[in-house]
């Protein structure tokens, strides 16, 4: 079952309805806001949370669903990628833990000292912390050499172990991840220095001059491996097309609640996104239509 709900509210309100009509937990992929500006400390709990369920969804292990209109037309990381980059550790597996924090980077994940939040991870001699979007809570790895010794799930505030587990899994820290690009960084890096070039053959406006500098400056931060978090801004050249209405399964049911008001939510998530993305392009920070970061609703609703 698939429900597709006009907004955040409605969508949360079926969800509890459907949870205590069926005594099971149902997933929520809601919308999440693009990062078009640098913001280390930014919150991505709802990012996160967002693929938390579309991994339950691309893996087929969510029999029921509800979502908003906004997140099946918001552009997303493509079902391939996410399934690609995502993988789970079992206890007592043998595998290096210099495997495990290249995965990690790989994904997104940012190092520090302690972890406190989704996306990050720490190590300290032969154990590996880390924060997956998959769980509620860290997980702690304990080595043996190459072989895992234990592992569990920790508190954040106290930074101790609160639960054995024997199985866990690791997902993107974010959506958009310039290392899981179609070509891998330097093609990607390329693609940048080259639509500079081109911006700087054309009439020499204050807007072209400062994409070119933009798009010189991202390149080499990646060609330096620096992070990246308002790395949304290309999406488009990342990934190929895919939205949230990709991950609904083949064989679901779907029922749109309130579809006038869908339709107007809609509309009015398809001219804000606009606005962003104009105002993003007046200041040479991007270089993309809007349509490329969504779905139109016509298009939707011919798919579903």
């Amino acid at each position: 079952l698939f429900v597709v709900c006009p907004d955040d509210s409605a969508a949360e309100v079926f969800q509890r309805d459907l949870e205590a009509l069926l005594n099971e937990s149902v997933a929520l992929p809601q919308s999440r806001e693009f990062t078009f500006y640098s913001a280390d400390s930014a919150s991505r709990a709802a990012e996160q949370k967002r693929l938390a369920a579309l991994d339950a969804l691309a893996r087929e292990t969510s029999p029921v669903t509800v979502c908003t209109v906004a997140a099946l037309l918001q552009r997303a990381i493509p079902r391939e990628k996410l399934l690609a980059a995502a993988f789970d550790i079992a206890d007592g597996q043998s595998i290096p833990m210099e495997d495990v924090e290249k995965a990690l980077l790989g994904c997104g994940y940012v190092h520090r000292l302690q972890v406190d939040a989704p996306g990050q991870y720490s190590r300290r001699g032969g154990i590996l912390d880390f924060f997956s979007p998959a769980h509620e809570n860290p997980v702690r790895i304990e080595f043996w050499g190459d072989d895992i010794d234990s592992m569990g799930f920790f508190d954040v505030s106290t930074q101790r172990r609160t639960e054995a587990i024997n199985k866990c899994s690791i997902l993107p820290a974010a959506e958009v991840i310039p290392a899981l690009s179609r070509d891998g960084i330097e093609s990607l890096c390329r693609l940048m220095d080259d639509y500079a070039e081109r911006c700087d053959k054309r009439k020499k406006s204050e807007q072209s001059q400062a994409l070119a500098a933009t798009l010189r400056e991202d390149s080499e931060r990646l060609r330096q491996g620096l992070s990246m978090s308002d790395a949304d801004r290309y999406l488009s050249i990342i990934y190929d097309f895919a939205c949230g209405m990709d991950y609904i399964p083949a064989e679901a049911v779907i029922v749109f609640d309130q579809p006038t008001r869908c339709a107007d939510r809609a509309k009015g998530f398809a001219k804000q996104l606009g606005e962003d993305i104009g105002a993003l392009n007046r200041k040479g920070m991007v270089a993309a239509s809007p349509e490329s970061f969504r779905l139109s609703f016509d298009e939707m609703c011919k798919k579903l």
